[in-house]
C-alpha cells in the first residue's frame, strides 16, 4: 500500500501546507508553531510562555547538551534551538525544514541573534537527510512527525545519529480510542492539516522498536496541552470577521480548518519520547 492510500502526506504537500499558514498561524497563535503546556488548569501563561514550558521540557529530556551536535528536524523558524542555544553556550545546532521560507527566516533571526557561527538551518527532506551516518549526538522531532511516516523518519533520525545518540520526540497521539463519530472528526481533521494517522500508544512503541531505537521514555501530557486546541478554535471564533476582512475570502478554508472540531477531542492528545541508538 503506498504512503498516499495510507493517507500520509508527501514532502510537496508538507510544504505547500506551511506557505499557507506560516503567516496565519503566527497571527492565531503564535510564532512559536508548537503545542503549549499549562501545568494546571489555573495557570495562566500566555501561548508564547506556554509553549517555552514545553520546549523546556524537551531540552531537560536532552541531557547534557555542552558541546554536543544537535539536529532539529522540522525547525520551523527556530525559536526553540535559539532557546536552546541560550541556555547552553557550547551547543552546536542543525536546523532541518522543506519549507525554504521557515529555513531563509530561520537563518536571518540566528544571525541577528549573534548565534550564525553555531545554530543553521537547511532545507532539505527529512525522509533523505543530507548528512552523514552517525552524525549528531541528539537529534530533536518536535512535532514534526505528524506530517512523515514514521517508522521511515525514525530509521533516518537512527542513521544519523551516533551510537548512544538520544532522540527527543513531541508528538500528537490517541491518548484513547476515539469512538465511530469521532474517529471521522480526526481522520478529517489529519487529512486538512497534512497529518500522517496518528498513533495509539501500543501502536507508538511498536513504531519505535521497528526503527530500531531503543525506548527510554514514554510520558503522556495530553492533559497538560489539550488547551492548544481550545484556544485555537476561540481565537480563530473571536477573529473570525476581521481575518476574512484583511485577508479576503479566500482564507475562509484555512480558518475553517483551524476551528475544526477536532481540535477539542480528549482522545487528541500529545506525547513525549526519549529513545537511544544502540551502542
Amino acid at each position: 500500500m503506498s504512503n498516499k492510500d495510507r493517507g500520509i502526506p508527501d514532502a510537496e504537500e508538507t510544504d505547500q501546507y506551511y506557505d499557507v499558514v506560516n503567516e496565519i498561524f503566527a497571527e492565531l497563535w503564535d510564532e512559536n508553531f508548537h503545542h503549549g503546556y499549562w501545568e494546571t488548569d489555573e495557570d495562566s501563561s500566555s501561548n508564547r510562555e506556554a509553549c517555552d514550558k514545553l520546549t523546556d521540557l524537551v531540552i531537560e529530556r536532552s541531557g547534557d547538551t555542552s558541546g554536543a551536535r544537535l539536529l532539529d528536524v522540522g525547525c520551523s523558524i527556530g525559536l526553540p534551538v535559539f532557546r536552546l542555544a541560550g541556555q547552553s553556550p557550547g551547543v552546536t545546532v542543525v536546523g532541518l525544514s522543506n519549507n525554504a521560507a521557515q529555513v531563509t527566516e530561520a537563518n536571518r533571526r540566528s544571525a541577528e541573534l549573534g548565534l550564525g557561527d553555531r545554530v543553521t538551518f537547511d532545507t532539505a527532506d527529512a525522509l533523505d537527510m543530507p548528512y552523514d551516518d552517525d552524525s549528531f549526538d541528539i537529534v530533536w522531532v518536535f512535532e514534526t512527525l505528524p506530517h512523515l511516516d514514521r517508522l521511515a523518519a525514525l530509521k533516518e533520525v537512527n542513521r544519523v545519529l551516533k551510537p548512544g545518540g538520544r532522540v527527543v520526540i513531541g508528538d500528537i497521539y490517541l491518548n484513547a480510542q476515539p469512538n465511530e463519530h469521532d474517529l471521522a472528526l480526526v481522520r478529517e481533521h489529519e487529512a486538512t492539516n497534512a497529518f500522517s494517522p496518528f498513533l495509539l500508544e501500543h501502536e507508538y512503541r511498536e513504531v519505535i522498536a521497528r526503527s530500531g531505537l531503543e525506548l527510554r521514555e514514554l510520558k503522556d501530557i495530553s492533559a497538560q496541552t489539550h488547551r492548544t486546541g481550545v484556544r485555537m478554535n476561540e481565537t480563530v471564533d473571536e477573529r473570525y470577521d476581521e481575518l476574512v476582512a484583511r485577508y479576503s475570502e479566500e482564507i475562509i478554508p484555512l480558518l475553517d480548518v483551524v476551528r475544526d472540531p477536532a481540535g477539542r477531542l480528549k482522545e487528541i492528545g500529545y506525547v513525549l519520547v526519549v529513545a537511544h541508538k544502540a551502542e
